[in-house]
């Protein structure tokens, strides 16, 4: 029985510390194989990226101070309440006459305002507000945008790695086999030592090749986990698309075309026009404040006082008299005068509250005469903040226009430098299967090889450079067009 209570703890134990690791898995990869695809960092990013979380809390206060604006045409109330012991001279709440003894009082209110008229100033502030709001999802849109170009230019780095790794893998064994060759050359005297030791000394070059590309991919890997926000691990790993080899024709579409399908489709841009709008109904707002303010205000209030007595009604009593019947004052004669006197009892707390209620309902009406020139320097700054509003969409228009013709002109340079890198290699192939036979046949040495060898090396890796340039540059054209980027 306690053998099997110990199995049964150590079980729970196991599961219990393995929980949250299954959850950190669970939370790093959506799918639960270790590989991401293309399209699943992306979606990651838009929700976990720190940047992108960020602007998404900026949204939400643009949403509260939206809600608030709104809020703010309903009727304001507020209640207030006092309860004091007094001793000495104090001030009956209920009668208003000055009392000097030991007492308990008490006063309650509430006031309800509504505002009637402000000059437009809060129908305003609310438009302002809600073209903010329009403004902060448009950032959050143009943040995820943002992130996607970055979490696109690292994948294409990780691949891009993986092919240099699979590029230097095959020079380092090609170099290996004519290695291999040679010392059977050698040892049979058919060719000098030399030949054997630079075919040593390039096959510890492309080793080291092939160790900096995997460098290369680790780092690649670790920026797009960092995109993501998720733990540096060695499990991470991406989905390898196939990536057809780019087209050599020339690009569609030209800077110009491409600058107007951005300005319909970017958020930044719809950002900026917005915060345009809102400008100008700050500055509406502001002017707001030359109008006067009307305003619909009521208010109920009750009073209590422990030295208030209850009237409970009156009583007769009579009243005994002495008066004098002869001048002089020597003979009394007594009588008695019938009365009403009041007849007091206690006064309850709530008794008090509900008899001493008082009510008021009214209009207040404020009327701007002069303050300082606040209002007007408020206009004005409003009128800045318009021109500042108009210059950054502007400028964020500018920016976009130099950016487009950068890209395309980077597309276009791309392009050509991945033909270029092409036939580079066509010709370096045919070189250096030449250069192979060449060697076997003895008719030039190893040097020689070794120097067509790396040419021929150099241009694989600009060719893989060029394709993994050229796909990039294409991607950002089809993001400036509003299409979507995927392999």
């Amino acid at each position: 029985m306690k053998k099997t209570s110990k199995n049964l703890l150590l079980a729970l134990g196991l599961a219990a510390a393995s929980a949250p690791a299954a959850m950190a898995q669970q939370q790093q990869d959506p799918n639960g194989d270790g590989v991401w695809t293309l399209q699943e960092a992306v979606e990651y990013a838009k929700t976990h990226n720190l940047q992108v979380r960020q602007s998404t809390l900026n949204k939400q206060i643009n949403e509260i101070d939206y809600k608030q604006s709104r809020m703010d045409r309903l009727p304001n109330l507020n209640a207030s309440g006092s309860y004091f012991f007094n001793s000495g001279s104090f001030q009956d709440p209920v009668t208003f006459t000055v009392q000097t003894q030991e007492a308990q009082t008490a006063n309650f209110s509430a006031n309800a305002s509504v505002p009637l008229f402000q000059g437009f100033r809060l129908n305003n502030l609310i438009k302002q507000n809600k073209l903010e709001l329009e403004a902060s999802k448009q950032d959050v849109l143009s943040t995820q945008n943002d992130i996607i170009i970055q979490i696109v230019t690292s994948y294409l780095n990780v691949l891009f790695s993986d092919e240099l790794i699979k590029t230097s893998e095959l020079q380092r064994d090609a170099t290996k086999q004519q290695l291999d060759r040679t010392r059977i050359l050698f040892d049979a005297g058919s060719v000098a030592e030399n030949s054997v030791l630079d075919l040593e000394s390039q096959f510890a070059t492309d080793e080291l090749n092939v160790i900096n590309a995997m460098n290369q991919r680790d780092i690649a890997r670790l920026n797009l986990m960092q995109l993501l926000n998720i733990q540096a691990n060695t499990e991470f790993q991406i989905e390898i698309p196939e990536l057809p080899e780019p087209g050599q024709n020339p690009i569609v579409a030209d800077a110009a075309q491409v600058y107007d399908v951005a300005l319909q489709t970017l958020p930044a841009i719809k950002a900026v026009d917005l915060r345009v709008e809102s400008a100008q109904k700050g500055v509406d707002a502001a002017k707001g404040n030359y109008y006067p303010r009307l305003s619909l205000g009521a208010g109920i209030n009750t009073r209590y006082a422990s030295t208030s007595d209850f009237l409970l009604g009156r009583e007769n009593v009579f009243i005994k008299q002495t008066l004098f019947t002869d001048p002089q004052g020597t003979q009394p004669q007594t009588f008695y005068v019938q009365q009403q006197a009041p007849v007091y009892g206690d006064y309850s707390f709530f008794d008090q509250a509900k008899d001493n209620v008082g009510k008021n309902v009214g209009l207040s009406l404020s009327v701007p005469v002069f303050n300082g020139f606040q209002v007007r320097n408020s206009v004005q700054r409003a009128i800045l903040a318009q021109e500042n509003a108009d210059l950054n969409a502007d400028i964020a228009r500018n920016n976009l226009r130099q950016t487009i013709e950068q890209a395309y002109v980077d597309a276009v340079a791309a392009r050509r430098k991945y033909t270029a890198a092409a036939e580079q290699v066509r010709a370096s192939e045919r070189n250096v299967r030449n250069a192979e036979l060449r060697l076997n046949a003895g008719v030039i040495n190893s040097v020689e090889y070794v120097i067509v060898a790396n040419t021929f090396r150099s241009a694989q890796s600009e060719l893989l450079q060029a394709k993994y340039d050229y796909i990039f540059k294409l991607k950002v054209l089809d993001f400036y067009q509003g299409k979507d980027i995927s392999f």
